[in-house]
Formats: structure tokens, sequence, C-alpha cells
């Protein structure tokens, strides 16, 4: 009775200390990644939301369910207020190891290890002779030597890894992310560390997704999740709310932060930030993750191993055999000088050093060139290297495309840094404002179908606040329309019209800018000249995008206005050009628009065709890629004001074009095109058959050089001089 009374007490303890404790909100017994996997997915709704919930959801955000990529996005004021409450969108990084945490860590290096082994017995032999009254003070200093070579070599181990953790730490204050976001009616570029919830982001591909973010759109978008999911697979993301049994981590509609776009673009609400964050939430995880060792590392293992097994082996024989003889008298004396002593003289005590040693001489020579190696031991890797595999763009070259030659009526026109090919010569002087034919087609293939943008044109796409649109939306449904009324717009023009038929600024504003359009080949030339002040030059040449995509901007700048061609194929959205996009991946090697033609065509595929029907309109499918690739989606090619139907000799002529430019060190690109007549609420889909997608008219090559670096050809040769080789991938 008395030890239940006891056992009764000792229960009672927690419930009597337990309202003085503060308890713990989230739970502590996850032990596993799925478990913490579930916790945190559950946490997540928007997945279930449609688009027009999450409009109600983030109001602040002034969303257009139709088009969201025109939302007006957060006010500034908001946004530094988001960004003061709910912190910085940045991952609490682990807590730094201690200089003397750092420091001891050292120590476990096998091979000092091995040699505090071999100082311990050489003490331990010491005090044994200093017992016995033998003052031998040759294994004293041996035990010192070794213990002062550990330390020294720990030292120099922390000192550079010390030094290395600064440098990385320095690097990343100097390279910030950022992205590109809605604020203020205004697409702006912003820090990744100073997104709130509620931003309103682009998504582009090559882009590391800076937060956790609901798609709103989404063009052919994939994302690579390998560093949430472990799928290295990319995944084709969309905008659809998922059913509500379906986890966040399926439903394909919410980008995690520190995913990867490898394909297509999108556009999304940011709706968690920092360690918020799907990935925010794991980071604790990977302490349970057990660090590689290295192969310098392994190799020290076995060769210690190695060693402590010779040593003791012949330790323990010896030991016997001085024992048999001196029929076990002594033992003590046998064992000093049998095993202990044999196990030290086994072990290399100046190997390590000498190792050690040599690494550190090659790390400082390294940082001397900008190279900092965070663990000696790597150095070994990297000396072992007998193949490097490095991209070219970017890496090798300068990454500064530029259009040097241009192939297409048969024939291949070189262009020089300064543009004087006989075309572009009476282009410059306005002596015809006729181009030569499918050069006209080219420049707009060139222009629409193209990632690139001029850097004053990323503002809002359009010209009237959403919220301002919603509220005059809400107003129009609200009020009693019965009689007509009078419209005085900015200019002064009245109108009368009637309420049954509402007019956005936008839509008027935008007829306004496509009526009175010239034909296709003349390209604005006017235009092009009138604005060509100083200040306006500098304003286009400030691109955004690709390189490859910038580069064929600047050559059709030199020669129309690519502003001027891509007004000829606006869709109800401003800025925005095509109807249908496919975008460009390394799998299928081309990229492919649909617009709409706002004018009437001028190209030879576009006669053809008669009046259109009130609900039709023509249509231009646009194709670029690799030339081969887009030869073989064309059955005809564009010769002068001509079509002709592709032969085995012009294949040929064709191939030896491309592969010219190729031999030479060009990036080439092929150019196809072909009208179709379509209903004007025709929704085109990768899936569907209501586009020609073969059978389309090619018309021609663009070359393009990327300068190489300075250094590349030395850097190379080098590494062939070291016997390591470097393919590249192009």
């Amino acid at each position: 009775m008395e030890f239940e009374g006891i056992k009764k007490n000792m229960n009672s303890l927690p419930n009597l200390f337990s309202k003085y404790v503060r308890h713990r909100v989230r739970p502590t017994d996850i032990e596993t990644p799925e478990e913490r996997f579930q916790l945190v997915g559950n946490s997540y709704v928007e997945h279930h939301l449609t688009i027009y919930e999450i409009c109600d959801v983030y109001a602040d955000s002034f969303i257009d369910p139709e088009f969201p990529e025109r939302g007006d996005g957060l006010s500034t004021v908001e946004a530094r207020k988001r960004l003061k409450d709910g912190g910085m969108n940045i991952i609490n990084p682990p807590k730094e190891q201690s200089n003397i945490k750092l420091f001891m860590k050292q120590f476990l290096y096998k091979f000092w290890l091995l040699l505090l082994g071999a100082a311990f017995l050489s003490l331990l032999t010491y005090f044994i002779h200093l017992y016995h009254g033998n003052y031998e003070t040759l294994n004293l200093y041996c035990a010192i030597i070794l213990i002062c070579i550990v330390l020294c070599m720990s030292f120099v181990s922390f000192w550079q890894e010390k030094k290395t953790i600064r440098v990385v730490s320095d690097f990343k204050n100097l390279l910030p992310q950022t992205c590109f976001v809605m604020r203020d009616c205004e697409e702006r570029q912003v820090q990744c560390v100073e997104l709130v919830v509620g931003d309103l982001i682009n998504i582009r591909c090559g882009q590391r997704i800076p937060a956790d973010i609901r798609i709103l759109q989404a063009n052919g978008l994939k994302i690579e999740s390998s560093a949430i999911t472990g799928d290295h697979q990319p995944i084709s993301y969309t905008c659809e709310p998922s059913a509500k049994h379906i986890s966040v981590f399926d439903a394909h509609n919410v980008a995690f932060k520190g995913s990867y776009c490898v394909e297509g673009d999108g556009f999304g609400v940011v709706i968690r930030t920092g360690h918020y964050t799907v990935l925010g939430n794991i980071t604790d995880l990977q302490s349970l993750v057990t660090p590689t060792e290295s192969l310098l590392q392994l190799e020290i293992a076995k060769f210690v191993q190695f060693i402590s097994i010779i040593a003791l082996s012949m330790a323990v024989i010896f030991f016997l055999i001085g024992c048999v003889v001196a029929r076990f008298e002594n033992i003590l004396y046998h064992f000093i000088t049998g095993f202990l002593i044999i196990i030290v003289a086994n072990v290399p005590q100046g190997l390590p050093a000498m190792v050690m040693s040599q690494l550190a001489i090659i790390a400082r020579r390294m940082a001397k060139k900008n190279v900092y190696i965070k663990k000696l031991d790597i150095i070994d890797e990297l000396g072992a290297a007998t193949l490097i595999c490095t991209d070219k763009t970017g890496t090798l070259t300068q990454n500064l495309m530029i259009l040097t030659d241009m192939w297409y009526n048969k024939r291949h026109f070189s262009i020089h840094g300064e543009m004087k090919q006989s075309h572009l010569k009476t282009m410059k002087h306005f002596a015809k404002k006729e181009l030569e034919k499918p050069l006209p087609d080219l420049l707009s293939v060139m222009s629409v179908c193209n990632k690139a943008q001029f850097e004053r044109m990323r503002r809002s796409f359009r010209r009237i606040s959403t919220k301002m649109a919603l509220e005059s939306r809400e107003r129009i449904k609200s009020a009693n329309l019965t009689k007509k009324f009078t419209v005085v717009d900015q200019r002064g023009h009245e109108s009368v019209r009637d309420p049954t038929k509402t007019i956005s600024k936008f839509e008027e504003e935008n007829e306004e800018e496509n009526a009175g359009f010239d034909e296709v080949s003349n390209f604005d030339c006017e235009e092009n000249k009138n604005n060509a002040n100083p200040a306006t030059l500098k304003q286009r040449n400030d691109l955004i995008g690709p390189p490859s995509d910038v580069a064929l901007l600047r050559y059709v700048e030199t020669t129309a206005s690519v502003e001027g061609i891509r007004q000829r194929f606006h869709v109800k959205k401003p800025y925005i050009t095509t109807l249908f996009e496919i975008p460009f991946n390394s799998v299928r090697r081309w990229q492919l628009v649909i617009s709409r033609c706002l004018t009437t065509p001028q190209s030879a595929d576009a006669k053809e065709f008669d009046e259109c029907a009130e609900d039709e309109s023509i249509h231009l499918v646009m194709m670029k890629g690799a030339p081969e690739v887009i030869l073989g989606h064309c059955t005809k090619f564009a010769f002068n004001d001509e079509i002709c139907d592709i032969t085995d000799e012009f294949k040929e002529s064709c191939q030896a074009a491309w592969e010219h430019f190729g031999c030479e060190g060009r990036r080439v690109i092929g150019f196809a095109q072909k009208h179709f007549i379509a209903k004007k609420d025709t929704k085109f889909s990768s899936d569907s058959n209501n586009y020609p997608n073969n059978n389309l008219i090619f018309l021609g090559l663009a070359a393009m050089f990327d300068p190489p670096r300075n250094e590349t050809a030395s850097a190379i040769q080098q590494c062939k001089d070291a016997g390591i080789k470097v393919p590249t991938f192009i």
C-alpha cells in the first residue's frame, strides 16, 4: 500500500507542475519525414480553392479572375506592412557551430585518432618504465611530438574550414536573388527576401521558386520539385483546383519554395514565405541525414583499419613468442617491448602530417585564384578528376548573343557590327519601304515568337486598374441603365452609347491603337525613325529575356519597330501577343505560338483567303527552333513572294547552310509559319488538332554568335595538358 501511494504521488507530479509549464503547440513526437509531410500538408487549403475564391481570400492583391496576370498586386504600403509583420522571406539557417566545437570536430579525423592512439601507447610505455625505475624519455618525447602534430594539423584544417565558411557567407550577401512581382499596377523587380504573402509573381523558365505559390495561370509550366518531394521528374502544373481528398503535394497547382521551373511560364500568388513554407518546415529533417564521406576519407579509413589489424597481429604474435621464449617470466617487460612498442612502430607518424601539409599548400594556392575549399580532403577528388562536363552558354562564353548571319531565298546574308548589308542600308536611308520577302515574315516570327521584352514595357498588363475595373463592374451591374448616355474621353471626343453595351477604357484605347495600321511589310519604319532619339534608343536597349531571344529583337530593332510588329497581333490583353504557346524545351527543340492577325496579312500564303465571317478571324501559327526539326514540320518554303514545294535539293542547300554556320561556332535557329482561319473564340491546346502543326512554310535561318570569354582558351588548354577531357554541352 505504501509503495502504491508513493507511485500515485509520483504520477501526480507532472499534473502539479503542468500549469506552470508552457505547453508546446506543435507535436514533438514526429519521428519520420512522412509524418512531418502529412502535418505540413494538412495546413494548406489554397490548392482546393478556385481562382474566384483565391481572389476573395487575397482581396488586397486585386486579382483579376479572368486574366490573373492583369492584376494590380499589393500596394507598396501594404507590402511594407506585411514585411514588417511577417518577417523576411528567409529560412533561418542551422545554428552555426562554435569555434570550439568546430575545432574539436577535427580530432575525429581517423588519421589523428591513429596518431593519438600511438601517443597514448607511448605515454603508457613511458609511465610503465618510470614505475619500474627506468627513466627513458624517448617514449615521452615521441608522445609529445605526436600530440603536437595532431594539434597543429587540426588547427590548420579548422582555420581553412572557418575561412571558407566566412567567404561563402559573403558570397550569399553579394548575390541576392530577385524576382518580378506586381505592385501598384506595375511589374517590379524585387529581392526574393522581400516577398510577402499576397504578392503576384511571374514564374519564368529557369527560375528558382522563391516562395510557396498558388498557380493562377500556367502556360506549359513544368516544375522540378526534387528538393521537396525527391522526384527529379518535372511535373506539369495547372491553375485548376484539386479535389478535397488530394494532398497539396499531389495537387500540382502549388509551387513550393526551392523548386525549379524547367519549362514554360506561369503567374501566381504567394501564399507562404520564409520558415512558414514547406521547405522551412522540414529543414530540421536535415539533422537526420548522415553526411557522406569523401573518397579520401574512405581510403584513409581503409588504410587505418589495415594498419591497425597488421599492428595488433604483429604485436600479439611477438608478445606470445617473447613469452614462450622467456617461459612466461617477466611478462610486463615483454608486454612493453613486444606489444606496445611494435604497435607504435607500425604507425606511420609522418604520413598524416605530410598529407595534410600538401592539402593545405594546395588550398592556399587555389585561394589565390579565388577558389575556396571548404574541407581539405575534397582537394583529392578535385585532383583525381579526368572529365569536366561544362555548359557552353554563360560558362565558356559571355552569354551575349549577337545575330551574325541570315539565310533565306537560298542566299546567305552576313550581318556585321555596323549592319552594312544592302537591304539594311536601304532601310536605314528609307530609300524604299518594302523589304525583300520573306524578310517581313521572318521579322514577325522573330518578334512575336519571342520571350524577351523591353524593360520599359514591364508594367501592368492592363491600362486600367483591376480595382477600378471591378468597382466599375459592380456599379454597372447594380445600376438601373435605361437611358443612353454621353461619354467624353480624355481627348475631348464625345460619343453617345447604349448602356447595354459597356465598353471599358482599356477596350476603347485598344481599338484606337489597332485602327489605321499599314500593311505588314512596312513595319512602322516612320515610327522607328521618329522615335530614334537618344532616350528612346537607350530604353529600347534594355531587354530582358533569354539571350537568343534578346539577340533576335536587337536585330529586328535595326530594321523595324518590334512594338509596331507586336501591335498587329494584340489580343484582349495588352502586350500579350499570343493566344496559345508551346514553350521550347530540349526534348522537342522548338517553340510554337498562335496569334490572331488584327490587320490583313500580306504573306503569300494568306492571299488565298477570302473574306472571313464575323465570328472568324485569320490566325497565324509561328514556330522556331532547331533547323532540322523545323524543316521536318514544313512541306513548303517561301521564296520571294511565292510558295514553293520543298524538294531534296532545297533540303540539301538548307542543311549545307546550317552545317556551315555550325562549323563556325554559331547557334542556328530555323523559322516557319502558316496562316489559317479559325473562330475567334477557339480554344487552342497542345492536344487539340484545330491548328496546323505540320505542313508549315519554311522561312529561313538565323545564326547567332556568343563571344567566348577571354580566359576560355587558356583554361581548356590547361585541362587538356593535365589529361582532363572537357566535353561541352551546347
